[in-house]
């Protein structure tokens, strides 16, 4: 907290004290996360690394996105994915998850799962790198139709 406190002297828009309470600012939330590894895991406490979202042209139910998901899945054995369904504007279905796998590797598995069901115009999908774990996480929980961890 110290070197936080330290960092962002005089810029209050993104730190601040007011009496007994701080007020953050989200872009810097994850300066504030733990340091030290937890002894269990959970969603909640799991370091992100992948963000994961697609949206195909048609509409598919969410099933058919959780099968994805879950084959996905099943290439990366060792790692854990925390995913959401919700609508677009169009009413259509489109998935986002986070991954504790590395985004390049990630990236090469979504690559071969989307590209085997979707022709490449067929489906818009981005995988990046999290900046901010917080801000992630709770986009996940916006507006979800289903959602579920697979470990």
């Amino acid at each position: 907290m110290l070197n936080v406190k330290e960092k962002y002297a005089g810029v209050t828009n993104l730190l601040k004290k007011e009496g007994k309470c701080w007020q953050i600012h989200h872009s810097i939330i994850n300066e504030f996360m733990p340091i030290n590894k937890r002894k269990s895991m959970d969603d909640s406490n799991c370091r992100w690394l992948s963000f994961v979202t697609w949206n195909p042209i048609q509409n598919y139910d969410a099933d058919y996105h959780v099968e994805l998901v879950k084959e996905i899945k099943s290439n990366l054995p060792t790692n854990t994915i925390k995913y959401t369904i919700e609508l677009d504007r169009r009413g259509f279905n489109h998935v986002h998850f986070v991954s504790d796998a590395a985004p390049s590797k990630t990236k090469k598995i979504v690559d071969e799962v989307l590209l085997k069901y979707f022709k490449w115009f067929e489906v818009m999908y981005q995988v990046t790198e999290i900046k901010n774990i917080y801000s992630s996480d709770e986009y996940l929980q916006k507006a979800p139709v289903r959602n579920g961890i697979l470990q």
